[in-house]
């Protein structure tokens, strides 16, 4: 059995950008992420193509990370675009950049494109 206590307390927060790849787009476009129905298709003139990710509003009509592009359904309101995958790695640096200048670089642990731990246990002087 491992006794806890005896490890350092640290607050650590994960960082779980919502829809990443769909919002990015959606502000790109100019328009709101949560009120949009976009889905970011890996190839919008193959059926078969896999959405890569879907706004919260086009989830709550069934379309998810995963479904095909021929289960999205034929509305005006659905975007369906092509991914952006340069502009989401360019957002996802600028991101960490902000996150930098409250952390130490060695307390920020990039997990993916869109999530990261910071540990900010030594920085709460910098958020007064």
């Amino acid at each position: 059995m491992y006794d806890y206590h005896l490890l350092e307390d640290r607050d650590i927060l994960c960082i779980d950008q919502k829809s990443f790849f769909a919002s990015v787009s959606c502000i790109e476009k100019g328009l709101d992420p949560l009120t949009t129905k976009l889905a970011v298709v890996a190839d919008t003139k193959r059926q078969g193509s896999v959405v890569l990710a879907a706004t919260p509003k086009l989830k709550e009509l069934g379309v998810k990370t995963g479904s095909r592009l021929f289960e999205i359904p034929h509305r005006n309101d659905i975007y369906i675009i092509n991914p952006s995958m340069r502009q989401y790695l360019n957002i996802s640096v600028a991101i960490s950049k902000i996150a930098l200048r409250y952390i130490a670089p060695e307390d920020l642990h990039q997990y993916s494109i869109d999530e990261f731990f910071m540990d900010v246990t030594d920085s709460y002087h910098r958020f007064n």
